[in-house]
């Protein structure tokens, strides 16, 4: 074997004199490992003839099965796994080789990076497995780009990564990736990050959690401006996406679908000089959470939530959003639909001053917007607010003028006319508020006017083709008959009921 070893290094010298850049090539196993012939320098024998070094990458001899040169160029800092059905491949960069040991057994991939390295590794996994898992284990940042991943573990994890840094998360443009674990483990997800997890990219990424969550982050989650992909959650029998610190959504889409737990849940550091500890902060993208046979919450927030754009649309049967904080809205579209509980509830304070809110709550216990410290401030934003106990409470505060109805409000089309009976919003109310002792309705818009008399209607006809979010319409665009008078008021700031 060190004959040949030797014949081959020195066809690899000859090489190198005749092209300025090739591969060197040295195969153990599953792992390829991949070194640019102007980076080698000397490659020391050791005295034994028993082990190779290359670029401070030390083989055992016998392990080797083969070392050739190619004029293919890898780039470096780069690991690539592709899965084959019951086995994987992983070809290493060789300037990052002395920092890494990888193990590779059937499927089964584990990398370990050196705990004294400062180079970050930039990970592609591609192909499929029934059958195998990845795991990264580190203390530097790291890059993981998933491109056409189909993978399936079964007994633990499909991915996890056991690094507190930075980790980006790559969805490779136009591609699918689907995770999926085993069930009935003690693992935390099919999907772990023990760092910070950053989304880019333009692919979708679709995950099934079979134990517990489906995704989990152990730091913050960012869905980053670049990031124009989908995060989809088909399955999760604990929460869809656990996330300690905070999640933040700036662009992109996560869809949340069939889970036993919350759909997205954003625990509390318990270092709180952590920064945004336990919060939710959305200035674009969308959340889409359609779990309506769980009694969990929808979007449930240790401490805060600002949101200033994007779009929101919960459908669940317990509280659509949920927080143990503040909820601050100043723009973006929410649409929160409790089966059986509340629409929005902060424990603290409630203040909206911009964007679109349609909150519906449950018709017999359930409140549309809720804030235990019985805080609800409102400067602006268009609102469409439904539930069976009081929508508001006692000391509400703002600039803007709100109208109330309290009283029936059976499955039908609202409008609010002006005194020329002009309409200037309305709602499709899609479920039957029968209570007549309670405040059921909240409206608000910049198109209503301090001081001005306005008529709640009923049956009205809309067209669901003009311009409305979830049936909340601003303005006379889509409203043709405007119905039959149910209630009058004079629309007045923090508050008016209508009678």
């Amino acid at each position: 074997m060190k004959r040949q070893l030797f014949t081959a290094l020195l066809a690899i010298m000859c090489t190198s004199i005749m092209h300025s850049s090739q591969t060197l090539w040295v195969s153990q196993g599953q792992v390829k490992y991949a070194f640019d012939t102007q980076q080698i320098g000397t490659m020391p024998f050791s005295h034994a003839g028993d082990s190779l070094t290359i670029q401070n990458k030390a083989f055992a001899v016998n392990d080797i099965d083969s070392i050739y040169v190619t004029d293919d160029l890898i780039e470096g800092n780069t690991v690539q796994v592709e899965y084959q059905g019951s086995k994987a491949v992983a070809i290493i960069a060789g300037n990052i080789a002395a920092d890494l040991t990888a193990a590779i057994s059937a499927a089964t991939v584990s990398i370990v990076q050196n705990s004294l390295s400062q180079q970050e590794v930039f990970y592609t996994l591609s192909g499929t497995s029934s059958n195998g898992s990845f795991y990264h284990e580190g203390q530097y940042k790291a890059t993981l780009t998933l491109n056409g991943l189909t993978l399936t573990c079964s007994s633990g994890p499909a991915i996890n990564i056991n690094d507190g840094k930075r980790i980006e998360i790559n969805l490779a443009d136009g591609t699918t990736s689907t995770i999926t674990d085993a069930s009935g483990g003690t693992h935390k997800a099919a999907f772990v990050v023990e760092g910070h997890s950053e989304f880019k990219g333009a692919g979708t990424l679709i995950l099934n959690g079979n134990t517990k969550h489906a995704f989990k982050s152990d730091e913050y989650m960012e869905l980053k401006k670049s990031f124009t992909g989908v995060i989809k959650v088909n399955k999760a029998v604990g929460d869809g996406i656990n996330i300690n610190q905070y999640l933040e959504v700036k662009s992109g889409s996560i869809i949340v679908e069939n889970c036993e737990g919350d759909g997205i849940q954003i625990d509390e550091k318990t270092d709180t000089t952590k920064l945004n500890n336990g919060q939710l902060i959305m200035s674009g993208g969308y959340i889409s959470i359609n779990t309506p046979n769980s009694e969990k919450k929808g979007i449930k927030i240790a401490t805060d939530a600002n949101i200033t754009d994007g779009l929101i649309e919960v459908n669940i049967d317990g509280t659509a959003i949920n927080a143990k904080g503040n909820i601050t809205i100043g723009g973006g579209k929410i649409y929160a639909y409790s089966a059986s509980g509340h629409g929005i509830y902060a424990e603290k304070e409630i203040a909206v001053s911009g964007g679109y809110i349609v909150a519906s709550a449950a018709t017999t216990v359930g409140y549309s917007l809720r804030s235990g410290a019985s805080a609800l401030s409102i400067t602006g934003g268009n609102i469409a607010a439904i539930g069976a106990f009081v929508s508001i409470p006692s000391n509400v505060t703002g600039a803007a003028p709100v109208l109330t109805y309290q009283g029936s409000i059976t499955k039908n089309n609202f409008t609010l006319t002006d005194a020329s009976g002009n309409a200037v919003m309305a709602f499709e109310q899609a479920r039957n508020y029968l209570s007549s002792k309670r405040h059921t309705l909240l409206l608000t818009s910049p198109a209503i006017t301090d001081g001005t008399t306005y008529t709640l209607n009923s049956g009205a006809t809309l067209n669901s083709q003009a311009d409305n979010w979830h049936g909340l319409y601003i303005g006379s665009d889509g409203i043709g008959a405007t119905g039959t008078a149910v209630a009058t008021g004079t629309a007045a700031a923090p508050y008016a009921a209508m009678k």
